[in-house]
C-alpha cells in the first residue's frame, strides 16, 4: 500500500473531498443567500435595459494581491434605455470572477440572442464599486438585481 495513504493527513483529506461530493457543495455553498429579486429593485440606485454586445473571459489586467483571480469575466453591455435612476451613457463594461458565482449562462444566452429584437433585452442593475481613486467598476458578482426573459433562465 503506499505511503501516501498511510498518512492520516492525506486519509482527512481524501476523506472531506469524498464529503464534499456527495453532498454536493457548490461554489457559493459559503456565501450568503441573496435576497429576493424585488429587495434588490427596491434598493438598486440604477437599473437598465440592456443587451449584450459582447462577452469574454480573460486576463483582467488589475493588479491584485497574490491571492485575487487574474482571469474575470468582462460583459459588454448596449443599454437600450434606463428603468430607474439616472445613467448617461449608452454603454456600459461589466465585470466578474468566477467566483463568487454571477449570472454566467444567462448573460452568455443573452449574448447568443444579441440582434434577435424583442428577445435580446433584459434589466440589470449597475452596481458600481470605487477601486481606487477615480477608478471605479461595475460588477456581476455582487447581488444585483437582474432580470432575465424566461427562455434565458435555466433551471436551477
Amino acid at each position: 500500500m503506499p505511503r501516501v495513504i498511510l498518512n492520516p493527513h492525506m486519509r482527512l483529506c481524501f476523506t472531506a473531498v469524498l464529503a464534499l461530493l456527495a453532498i454536493g457543495l457548490r461554489p457559493a455553498a459559503g456565501t450568503p443567500k441573496c435576497p429576493a429579486q424585488d429587495e434588490l429593485l427596491a434598493k438598486a440606485e440604477i437599473v437598465v435595459e440592456a443587451r449584450v454586445k459582447s462577452l469574454s473571459i480573460g486576463e483582467s489586467g488589475f493588479i491584485g494581491t497574490k491571492d485575487s483571480p487574474t482571469r474575470w469575466i468582462r460583459a459588454d453591455l448596449e443599454i437600450k434605455r434606463v428603468i430607474k435612476g439616472k445613467f448617461l451613457g449608452n454603454e456600459a463594461t461589466v465585470y466578474g470572477t468566477l467566483y463568487p458565482p454571477g449570472p454566467f449562462m444567462e448573460l452568455t444566452a443573452m449574448a447568443l440572442s444579441y440582434g434577435f429584437d424583442g428577445h435580446d433585452t433584459f434589466e440589470w442593475e449597475l452596481s458600481r464599486h470605487e477601486i481606487g481613486d477615480d477608478v471605479a467598476l461595475f460588477s456581476m458578482n455582487a447581488c444585483n438585481y437582474r432580470k432575465f426573459p424566461d427562455w434565458a433562465v435555466g433551471p436551477r
